[in-house]
């Protein structure tokens, strides 16, 4: 309010007052004092919205907020030359003080507020580094605009790009890091079980980034090792990949000299050329259970003929972990097959029916050994070829016959899991088979029929179907190889059956005890899936030293447990429970380890520089707070006033 207005407001409260006692009050001795309080009170309160607040409105000049990174990535250093120097870090802290931050966020996997006498002992160790929720907490506290001290390897630079741009919000990026062309591996996929003596094949992903990634920076192609303990078991050359692509490179190898019990074995895969320069993200690893027993499919036929010749291969190829096949001797030993085929123990064959994902068996029922039978009655997932009649343990079925006659695949495909790869399969082109019998009753689906001289009712060739968690795949024929050695139309058909029921049977299949869902990042609980039919299980997990981390007791376990967050390093895992075949015992290794991601190069980018723009809202009228205190004093003197005239004699 200017002078003038003020002035015109002191003479309105004494004019209101000296009206008021001059023309409508008693004139008595003493008016003067009464009136002057009651001036004063009518000046505070008409002058009150334009007097100063007891406090500071909070509206003024905008605050200058700073985003800080503490990402592992922090803790390189700024060159990959200053090994042992300052890190990236501590070059952020230093140009800090020089920014006068009114605000600090700190952000890595998640925003955190600091206050800037905190930040002395401030440490990097946020696992990801992802900017836009930073940005939309620096946008809730009322910033327009942030400065982002950072090396600028942060995963989200497209996502916090369009955050800002969409909250109006200023962003100034101040790089702290040189960018380093580099490759990094990402991580060793392999299949956590092996036999020993079978090609494993693992699959390794890698990064190329951080530089412009040209002019020669990097080789075209990136070599790997991989070792167990130290020793070299095989090695790789693959193409690199485009800057901030991802790229994939196949190891074959061969485990040896395991000998006949299960062992856990850890394969790393190491990056040789070019070297990482800052010696991070430049080797990853995979522990791969490997025995002498098959940890995939396993066919064991006690009535051999060319079936295995031709299933063995098909079931290799679809089942996770391979396949083996035993053929029954004369003398009850077996004949392993193979590249290198040998004769076997009874003993080696249960073990291996034991740990199979698939058990495949080719015999007639009524002359299963009892292990057999068992086997047959308590695996989750069996393919049974019948080679006679006799009552299928696990099926709930029996087979009679054979059926006589001369029988032709016959359509149309009924539905099931092999019906889409079947559906333009002409059937006329296959061979009758050579023997078919009944299955009495029918499983859930019939997968392909026939007909006898191909007329009439159609019988199911192959018959499957599930009880609970449990699936069975029954084929009432034999011959199937005749399709198979045919080849063309038969062929394909013959791949078409085995491929879509021996996928539907492996579906979701769980024969371990316990299995880990995934590993677990550090402070992420480890899940384990429960084979169903279990019972009174115990998990322990121990520390490298041997000392317990945590234990749990189960009597009637549900379907998956969820342990304790651990935090990162090496734990043995030692889970014991009576399953469905009697008591079983599980001990694995666990690795527990940072996510790689933080450490991975990404695509050439520019720092982020990005003007504040107005809101998109209508711009509200900010007011400081109105003054209470002129009101609260124009009612104490009124009160005086009130007061005052008592005692002068007016009411």
């Amino acid at each position: 309010m200017s002078p003038g207005l003020w002035v015109l407001v002191a003479l309105g409260a004494v004019a209101l007052a000296g009206w008021a006692y001059g023309a409508r009050e008693e004139r008595v001795a003493g008016r003067t004092g009464p009136a002057a309080v009651r001036a004063v009170a009518v000046f505070l309160i008409l002058g009150a919205l334009a007097l100063p607040a007891l406090r500071d409105s909070g509206v003024g000049a905008p605050e200058r907020v700073v985003l800080l990174d503490i990402s592992r990535s922090m803790t390189l250093p700024v060159r990959a030359a200053d090994a042992g120097g300052a890190t990236r870090l501590d070059s952020a802290l230093a140009l800090l003080p020089g920014l006068a931050p009114d605000r600090v966020y700190l952000f890595g996997d998640r925003p955190v507020p600091a206050r800037l006498d905190s930040l002395d002992a401030l440490g990097a160790e946020h696992d990801a580094s992802r900017l836009e929720p930073a940005l939309q907490a620096a946008r809730l506290g009322g910033a327009d605009s942030v400065w982002v001290l950072t090396d600028g390897e942060w995963t989200d630079r497209d996502a916090a790009r369009e955050a800002a741009t969409g909250l109006g919000l200023g962003v100034r990026e101040l790089r702290v890091a040189a960018a380093e062309p580099r490759v990094a591996l990402a991580v060793l996929r392999a299949p956590e079980r092996a036999r020993a003596g079978d090609t494993v094949r693992a699959t390794l992903e890698f990064h190329a980034g951080g530089g412009s990634g040209g002019g020669g920076e990097l080789p075209d192609s990136v070599s790997f090792q991989l070792e167990r303990e130290g020793t070299v078991v095989a090695t790789v050359r693959a193409p690199r990949p485009a800057p901030g692509r991802t790229g994939r490179a196949q190891i074959a190898f061969v485990p040896r000299d395991e000998g006949a019990g299960p062992v856990w074995r850890r394969y790393e895969a190491v990056l040789t050329d070019p070297p990482s320069p800052f010696g991070v993200a430049d080797r990853v690893g995979a522990w791969i259970e490997v025995s002498e027993s098959s940890a995939g499919a396993v066919l064991v036929s006690l009535a051999p003929d060319w079936e295995a010749r031709f299933l063995i291969p098909a079931l290799d190829r679809l089942v996770l972990g391979g396949a083996r096949g035993y053929l029954r001797l004369a003398d009850g030993r077996f004949l392993e097959m193979g590249a290198g085929p040998r004769i076997v123990e009874a003993s080696r064959v249960r073990e291996a029916v034991r740990g199979a994902r698939l058990l495949a068996v080719q015999a007639p029922p009524e002359d299963l050994p009892p292990w057999l039978a068992g086997a047959l009655g308590t695996h989750a997932r069996t393919l049974f070829f019948a080679g006679g009649p006799g009552d299928v343990p696990g099926a709930g079925v029996r087979v009679t016959g054979p059926l006589p006659g001369e029988w032709y695949p016959a359509g149309p495909v009924p539905a099931s899991p092999s019906a889409a790869l079947l559906a333009e399969a002409d059937l006329d082109l296959l061979p009758p088979v050579r023997e078919l019998y009944a299955v009495e009753p029918a499983g859930t689906w019939s997968v392909i029929n026939a007909s006898r001289n191909r007329r009439g009712e159609g019988r199911p060739l192959l018959t499957a179907g599930e009880d609970g968690t449990r699936r069975w795949a029954l084929s009432s024929a034999s011959d199937w190889w005749r399709w198979s050695l045919r080849g063309n139309e038969p062929r394909r058909v013959y791949e078409g059956v085995f491929s879509g029921i021996v996928g539907w049977l492996v579906e979701d299949a769980t024969p371990r005890l316990a299995s880990l869902v995934r590993t677990p990042a550090p402070g992420e609980p480890p899940v384990w899936r429960i084979r169903p039919g279990s019972s009174d299980l115990a998990i322990q997990v121990l520390d490298e030293a041997g000392a317990e981390v945590w234990s749990a007791s189960v009597e009637d376990p549900p379907a998956e447990v969820v342990g304790p967050g651990l935090a990162a390093g090496r734990y043995d895992v030692l889970v014991t429970a009576t399953g469905p075949e009697g008591p079983v015992e599980l001990r694995r290794p666990v690795d527990v380890e940072p996510d790689p991601r933080e450490f991975l190069p990404g695509p050439p980018s520019e720092p982020l520089a990005i003007a504040a723009q107005p809101s998109p809202r209508a711009p509200v009228d900010i007011r400081s707070p109105r003054p209470v205190w002129p009101f609260l004093l124009a009612v104490l003197l009124l009160c005086g006033e009130w007061v005052w005239r008592h005692r002068i004699g007016l009411r």
